[in-house]
């Protein structure tokens, strides 16, 4: 068990219909997060693209590009209206054409892992504005790796959106406008076991 310094679960509000309850988990080693899981949760996904493309007005941007897995039914509500998103994948596949990568590191998996993309998906975004999606922004190791592959591919990040910030409050990241419907903190090891 924890200590009573963090409640077992933090309530947030994705909008004003719509309220959750996160649990709170050790992730390894000590390390608590609040987990936020948006895998599989079709009502969560379409309530906060929605909130999100309302707070995304006004920003200019020309489609939307995210990391597989957990952010992807986001995306996918995100860019209903629109031809295709771009999905950054978290392994090598052998159908892809002339591959890009970069290695990333989040608080939420062991070690490094890897994106790659192929020609075959990022070549109709290279020159293009895109908005980066992604869950939850913490220590921001997935929007950097995101960022570098953009560099890679030859494509601007103009904005982020996620639907919580985690541990730091931001509005911007490395000067970029960072829109979210909510905010987190982040327990680390500062729950003690008993």
């Amino acid at each position: 068990m924890h200590n009573s310094k963090w409640p077992s679960f933090w309530k947030i509000r994705i909008d004003e219909e719509l309220e959750i309850e996160l649990p709170l988990v050790d992730i390894g080693d000590g390390f608590y997060i609040y987990s936020f899981d948006m895998t599989g949760e079709s009502k969560w996904n379409r309530h906060a693209a929605q909130a999100l493309k309302r707070k995304l007005e006004g920003y200019s941007y020309d489609g939307f590009v995210t990391v597989q897995t957990k952010s992807s039914g986001l995306c996918q509500e995100l860019a209903r209206d629109m031809d295709c998103y771009l999905e950054l994948r978290k392994s090598y596949k052998p159908f892809m054409r002339d591959p890009k990568h970069v290695m990333v590191k989040s608080i939420t998996t062991h070690g490094e892992q890897e994106l790659w993309v192929g020609r075959e998906k990022y070549e109709r975004f290279q020159g293009k504005k895109l908005c980066f999606v992604d869950d939850v922004v913490s220590t921001g190791g997935t929007v950097d790796a995101a960022l570098m592959m953009a560099k890679e591919i030859g494509l601007e990040i103009s904005v982020i959106a996620c639907v919580l910030t985690e541990g730091e409050e931001r509005i911007h990241y490395r000067g970029i406008p960072l829109v979210s419907l909510g905010h987190i903190p982040l327990p680390g090891k500062n729950v003690d076991n008993k």
